[in-house]
């Protein structure tokens, strides 16, 4: 199993004074970045590749050698899928792939990693506002998922944590190179997972009561630290070690 994580964007919604990646925002003092990497670790998913775009050397010096690098270039034109295109071309195995704005309780990628084949993690509480991507889920597989569902297909939110196998992975590759080919540069990945979905049923794991959150805005991160950061805290004492070597900010030697 191999681990893909999408951190090329800027992150603006956020406002950083200091124009920080998403990525390196803090919750709990630690880099949103650095607790994946460690919930992974501690999941024994040790190969990590991460797609870096925006401020991505201040990324790397952050990482240091706990996940591997590719760039997108093109950050600033192209979107979540054009990001998975370019780092699952360099992998060649299972993944989980995760957005890297997603601070949730490191237990829940167990969740995933138990799972039997293509998976992913849904909220059925969620998904009633515009920036949230929402799922369609009939008999536990995924339908489709849109920011612009209409209520009454709307099933919950997506949290941004996917499992593919090698197979499925190469079909949202695939279908991915041919959005982009046609246009969508700009697309979410979302709309290659709904084309793949046809073919590769996607299992779809409910998370409604765990805690977790999607760090969009500033609202949403004072949320994470003042509000899921505390429940996540609990979940966090059994893979302390793997912070030792994260925390402070590790430098490439």
């Amino acid at each position: 199993m191999q681990a893909l994580i999408l951190a090329a964007g800027e992150g603006r919604r956020l406002a950083d004074p200091l124009d920080r990646p998403k990525c390196l925002r803090e919750v709990g003092e630690v880099p949103l970045l650095h607790h994946q990497l460690a919930a992974l670790h501690a999941a024994d998913v040790l190969d990590i590749m991460v797609v870096v775009g925006h401020r991505q050397a201040r990324v790397r010096d952050s990482v240091g050698s706990w996940a591997r690098f590719v760039s997108n270039d093109r950050y600033a034109e192209t979107n979540s899928m054009y990001s998975f295109l370019l780092g699952q071309r360099a992998l060649d195995d299972d993944l989980l792939v995760l957005n890297c704005d997603v601070f949730c309780d490191p237990r829940m990628f167990e969740l995933l990693l138990d799972t039997t084949g293509d998976a992913l993690l849904y909220d059925s509480c969620s998904g009633d506002e515009d920036e949230q991507m929402k799922v369609h889920v009939r008999n536990g597989a995924l339908v489709e998922m849109s920011k612009t569902l209409p209520p009454g297909r709307v099933s919950g939110e997506n949290v941004g944590i996917l499992r593919l196998s090698r197979e499925t992975a190469c079909s949202v590759a695939a279908a991915a190179a041919a959005l982009i080919s046609a246009g969508h540069e700009r697309g979410w990945l979302a709309e290659a997972v709904n084309i793949a979905a046809a073919n590769h049923p996607i299992s779809c794991i409910d998370v409604q009561g765990w805690p977790w959150i999607e760090i969009d805005f500033p609202e949403d991160l004072a949320r994470a630290r003042e509000e899921v950061f505390p429940r996540v805290a609990g979940g966090m004492r059994p893979i302390a070690a793997e912070y030792d070597g994260l925390v402070p900010v590790r430098r490439v030697s």
